[in-house]
């Protein structure tokens, strides 16, 4: 309890030393104004005579009325719309608050400040008023919106990071599982690759576990992954068809974000050549400029084999994309006379 009120105290000082020195600083800058604009010659004297005119202007007539409206009127009726009350209760402080400035605002600069008397005179005393409450209220209203906003895109960005992380490790075990099926599939045949398949898990694994922690990877990485899971494909479908990855890359080190393409390849896989006895072909095309990709993966299938549906892989990666590209890309996908093909374009 006395840590939260020692924090409370040392915000609160702290508000109260930044608006001491907003309010100096407006001082210092009116002084100065007033010095250049109106005095022959710039001297020590006139700078304290304007700098203590200024001081009186602004603490004693403009900022009471500016704090009670910003922290007393605005929270308590505007900000909950009772606009009647905020209405009566403005309208209040217009006109009491004008009075004691058209009243005491000569009066001080005669007797403080040696100045001609001018007389009361309720016009300088309202209109100011009315022009310093629509001012403060103007600019209150605007910081607050300003606050708000951040307040939500900070909320929106930890809701998005934290949908991409399940998104994305959603993936894992996916590939995972798909992987050691595999491997297993070997293992029964006492195959000669086994240890060639390992290797190749291993850094497939060390990619997912270690590179695809951060937001964006090279394409070279990307494109290592994906030649290490289609030679493991080969070695298991070697006698259904052919596979064939092309790609044309202009620069390596451009970034994307990790796990992105492999949705495609790895469904055209589980929904097409794993049911293909003999004949069944995959082809994967990737071009990569300095600012656009595009990938295409077009695969045939059994439609007798085929299920209905597009499953989480794909609806994942498409949730993927609205969030991490959103309108900067397109995806089509065809699905005719029992060849898929899906055509994905990104602008990087």
């Amino acid at each position: 309890m006395q840590m939260k009120k020692k924090a409370i105290n040392t915000t609160f000082k702290k508000k109260i030393q930044l608006h001491l020195s907003v309010l100096l600083s407006l001082v210092l800058l009116v002084s100065c104004i007033q010095v250049i604009t109106t005095s022959e010659e710039y001297t020590y004297t006139s700078f304290i005579f304007f700098f203590l005119q200024a001081a009186t202007g602004i603490l004693l007539f403009i900022s009471p009325p500016v704090y009670l409206n910003i922290y007393w009127l605005i929270p308590k009726f505007l900000v909950t719309k009772k606009y009647a009350l905020y209405f009566v209760g403005i309208s209040l402080l217009i006109v009491i608050w004008g009075y004691f400035i058209g009243y005491f605002e000569p009066w001080t600069d005669h007797y403080w400040f040696n100045q001609p008397y001018e007389g009361v005179s309720m016009e300088k005393g309202f209109l100011p008023m009315i022009f310093i409450i629509a001012i403060s209220t103007f600019l209150h209203l605007s910081y607050r919106w300003f606050i708000q906003q951040t307040k939500i895109k900070e909320i929106e960005n930890e809701r998005l990071t934290y949908e991409l992380s399940l998104l994305k490790n959603q993936i894992k075990p996916h590939f995972f599982f798909n992987t050691l099926n595999n491997l297993y599939a070997l293992a029964l045949e006492n195959s000669e690759k086994t240890p060639e398949v390992i290797l190749k898990l291993s850094e497939m694994m060390r990619y997912t576990i270690y590179e695809c922690k951060e937001p964006k990877v090279s394409i070279s990485k990307e494109i290592t992954y994906i030649e290490n899971y289609i030679a493991l494909q080969k070695i298991r479908y070697l006698e259904q068809g052919n596979i064939t990855f092309t790609k044309e890359i202009q620069n390596s080190s451009v970034q994307i974000s990790p796990m992105i393409l492999i949705v495609f390849i790895e469904n055209a896989f589980k929904h097409g050549f794993e049911h293909m006895e003999h004949n069944g072909f995959i082809t994967i095309d990737l071009i990569s400029s300095e600012d656009q990709l595009s990938f295409k993966v077009t695969n045939n299938y059994d439609p007798y084999e085929r299920k209905k549906g597009n499953g989480l892989g794909l609806e994942n990666v498409k949730r993927r994309l609205t969030l991490l590209y959103p309108n900067q890309h397109t995806l089509d996908i065809h699905d005719y006379d029992a060849v898929y093909t899906a055509d994905l374009k990104l602008n990087l």
